[in-house]
């Protein structure tokens, strides 16, 4: 036999001696009993006592009432030489010991608003001391809603966990990487991010993790570019029409942009701020009702007896040098006076290129 089949051999019977160690509960549990007969569980292993954290979040959701709902682990560890043993002669280098005969840091989620963390049964030790306990949370905190983004908003929600009663010269803290290991993908949110850092508050340390999600709303998304493209189309339509027949496709457009609306915020939550598509249909609302209003005042003002003012007058001749105010014909069959009508084809232009100004500014903040 060669020399690197005698070794893996040795480790092989090596492996299953240790095993089979562990596999003797009731050995393993006098050798426990006796290890921890002088063991103090309310005094910590040292001072300040060193505890690693990393989290671990399974789902994330936004309830109802304007809070993050988040199922997570949190994984503790930190040393405690007083239960340290010899992994040979007990045949076992770890085991399982319940939480309750050993100190455990009181580290608890500082800002949850219920639920909070399950009480942990059971601990993995180590024969060097090196102690691990998972907290399974199931707690909600507070988030201040921002819709600006919606329907496709993110929120940002914080988790300060931390101990109430040991400051930071009996309790240390240190965050490890976060792992996102399993997570449940389900509902209208998706789990981005998670984010650690380490602060301190009244002189105690605080580990906060900021967790971001984003809002799947594919559908609504959609149905809003397709009701934006709508309605900014009809009114560049109307654009194109003359004044007289130009009323009812912006009127179109205001109802198609209000029918949005209505359905919109029969779905949206209590906020402090406005969405930005909101303000967008809002605003393309405003401009079709403005351009209704303009085409009537044109036609008003063509329709006008007596003759305009000299200043008048005037403008429309410089600026006949500049643009085409030649009449259209519906302008001119109402009209009373040329001036007039000549003066409301130039309101016209004017009118226009500010409610297409309005329409394109709409569309950019949007997109």
């Amino acid at each position: 036999m060669s020399p690197a089949s005698v070794l893996s051999t040795t480790l092989l019977l090596l492996a299953l001696g240790l095993v089979e160690g562990c596999r003797n509960v009731t050995s393993l549990s006098q050798q426990l009993d006796l290890l921890l007969a002088e063991y103090e569980r309310e005094a910590a292993p040292a001072q300040p006592a060193v505890v690693h954290l990393t989290f671990e979040p399974r789902h994330a959701a936004i309830t109802a009432d304007s809070s993050v709902h988040m199922l997570a682990d949190m994984l503790m560890t930190w040393s405690d030489p007083r239960i340290q043993w010899n992994a040979s002669e007990w045949g076992c280098g770890s085991l399982v010991a319940a939480a309750d005969r050993l100190w455990v840091p009181d580290v608890e989620l500082l800002n949850g608003a219920g639920g909070g963390a399950a009480p942990a049964l059971s601990a993995r030790v180590s024969s060097a001391g090196a102690v691990s306990l998972v907290l399974r949370f199931d707690a909600a905190v507070p988030v201040p809603v921002d819709l600006a983004g919606w329907p496709s908003d993110q929120q940002t929600a914080v988790f300060k966990f931390g101990s109430r009663t040991h400051p930071i010269d009996e309790l240390e803290l240190e965050i490890d990487q976060t792992t996102t290991a399993v997570i449940f993908e389900t509902g209208s949110w998706e789990l981005e991010r998670v984010t650690g850092q380490l602060t301190s508050q009244d002189e105690r340390h605080v580990a906060a993790w900021w967790a971001v999600l984003r809002r799947r709303a594919a559908a609504h998304d959609a149905a809003s570019g397709a009701v934006l493209a709508a309605a900014a189309l009809m009114l560049l339509s109307a654009a194109l029409l003359p004044p007289l027949v130009r009323a009812p496709l912006c009127a179109c457009a205001s109802f198609t942009a209000a029918l949005w609306l209505v359905s919109a915020l029969l779905r949206l939550p209590s906020s402090s701020t406005t969405p930005t598509a909101v303000s967008v249909f809002c605003a393309l609302c405003v401009v079709g009702g403005a351009g209704g209003v303009c085409a009537a005042l044109v036609a008003r003002v063509a329709r006008c007896k007596s003759q305009p003012p000299r200043l008048l007058r005037t403008l429309a001749s410089t600026l006949s040098t500049l643009c085409r105010l030649t009449p259209i014909e519906d302008t001119c069959l109402t009209a009373e006076v040329g001036a007039w009508a000549a003066l409301a084809q130039l309101l016209d232009y004017a009118l226009l290129a500010v409610l297409l100004l309005a329409v394109f500014v709409a569309v950019c903040v949007y997109l």
